[in-house]
């Protein structure tokens, strides 16, 4: 499936808002395609069964990271995870694998994976 056709239907099924999806098709305009063979995955399951997952080209990661909502970010940064820096990482190619795996008390989960 193509980057774009990938969007679309992210913000079909309502993983994204209309709004982040048109973000995400205009970086994929104003961007070099360099290597499109690195994604990152973003994993959300929380303990009331609500589940999120997206997997977006690399080189979109600072596009993904302004759409990481502030409260999380927040929690993200108290247990020393910077996820803008590390989604800089990953778009830059200097990193692969798992960057975030958080598992909180309350049950949520949060994994980042750069394939």
């Amino acid at each position: 499936m193509s980057e774009r056709l990938r969007i679309l239907e992210m913000v079909r099924e309502g993983k994204i808002t209309p709004e982040d999806g048109v973000r995400l098709l205009d970086e994929l305009e104003d961007r070099p395609s360099g290597d499109l063979s690195r994604t990152v995955r973003v994993h959300v399951w929380s303990p009331g069964g609500r589940r999120i997952q997206v997997a977006l080209p690399a080189r979109l990661a600072t596009t993904i990271a302004g759409m990481i909502p502030a409260k999380t970010r927040d929690r993200l940064m108290e247990k020393g995870i910077n996820i803008d820096d590390l989604l800089k990482a990953a778009q830059q190619g200097t990193t692969r694998g798992p960057i975030v795996n958080l598992r909180e008390p309350g049950g949520t989960v949060v994994e980042v994976i750069v394939e």
